[in-house]
């Protein structure tokens, strides 16, 4: 079964500045205005001659974005510059017309948000970069490591908090 790669706090196309690939071209920016710097630095580079952009407006309008993403020829580099909740959704787009994670590269112009999914109550929501917390539920987590690509977060482990422990004839419960 193919899970489709998803834009998470440490993923890989995350990058801190974008490297132009010396094998690639062509290349497709997208970006909204928060972004909108970056991607002015990619269209003045040397090494591409062909450069497409598209400035992000209004993430609604799918199709028209859509679109832009499929009239690329195969082998184009694309970069993201945008906000995180737009930079999802754009990953999210093209990931969905066909593009690997190596075909992208992803500038992050907000703060990163982090997902958790509960496994006792099997929601998924935004959590705090800290561990243990607490989920809408009432369970105590533990968040860890693991990145689950089919739940869309960091995958949540409940326990009981030391404060709510009792011991009953010497065991813990």
């Amino acid at each position: 079964m193919y899970n489709r790669p998803v834009l998470f706090d440490k993923s890989p196309t995350i990058v801190e500045e974008f490297t132009i690939e010396s094998n690639r071209r062509k290349i497709a920016v997208l970006f909204d205005r928060s972004g909108k710097e970056q991607a002015g630095a990619i269209q003045v580079h040397p090494e591409c001659t062909s450069i497409a952009t598209y400035e992000v407006r209004d993430i609604e309008q799918e199709d028209v974005i859509r679109q832009f993403i499929v009239k690329q020829t195969m082998g184009t580099q694309f970069y993201i510059a945008a906000s995180w909740d737009i930079a999802v959704k754009l990953f999210d787009l093209c990931t969905l017309e066909g593009l690997s994670e190596s075909e992208i590269q992803t500038y992050v112009t907000s703060g990163k948000k982090r997902s958790m999914y509960c496994m006792k109550c099997y929601n998924t929501s935004e959590i705090p970069f800290t561990s243990p917390v607490q989920c809408c539920c009432g369970a105590h987590l533990e968040v860890g490591p693991y990145y689950s690509k089919i739940r869309k977060g960091y995958i949540g482990y409940p326990f009981v908090p030391v404060e709510q422990q009792q011991k009953v004839g010497g065991l813990v419960i």
